[in-house]
Parts: C-alpha cells; structure tokens; sequence
C-alpha cells in the first residue's frame, strides 16, 4: 500500500502508525546566549550531554544549551545533519 490512505481504510483502522517525531521527542536547543536554535533527536542531545559541551536548562520540555566554547562544533554538527538524507 502506498500514496495516502483513503477515508474508508482509515475508518477501518488499517491505519500504520507514523515513524516521524511527531509525538514530541525532540529536544529543544539554545545557544550559548539564549537564542532558540533547530531542535535536536534525544540521542544527540545525550550525547551532547555525556560529552559535557551543553548544560541542561529546563526539564518540561527539554531544554539544551550550548557552552560558548563548544558552540560552532555543536551548532556544525547540529546543521550538518539536518542536510544529509
């Protein structure tokens, strides 16, 4: 089955559920100066964490933000993977 789902096979319920991040387990970013950037998956921000290069802001929602020092690398990274496929 591919393309959209008709209105009959989602009345049905033979609908698949969606593999996007669509339920909100994304990771909100800040740089170093408090200005919003992309947010980020999970994993990365833990990585992110585990290598000490931000500090956790707010826990409901998730909230990152970078320390000056490691800002280009991280914010690099961070641009780099919404770019590849």
């Amino acid at each position: 089955m591919t393309g959209d789902l008709s209105d009959t096979e989602t009345a049905m319920g033979n609908r698949r559920p969606s593999r996007c991040l669509k339920d909100g387990r994304t990771v909100q970013v800040q740089a170093a100066n408090g200005h919003p950037l992309n947010p980020c998956h999970p994993a990365r921000a833990r990585e992110l964490l585990r290598k000490k290069r931000v500090i956790r802001v707010c826990r409901h929602p998730f909230t990152i933000r970078l320390h000056a020092e490691h800002q280009t690398e991280a914010m690099q990274q961070l641009y780099a993977e919404e770019t590849t496929p």
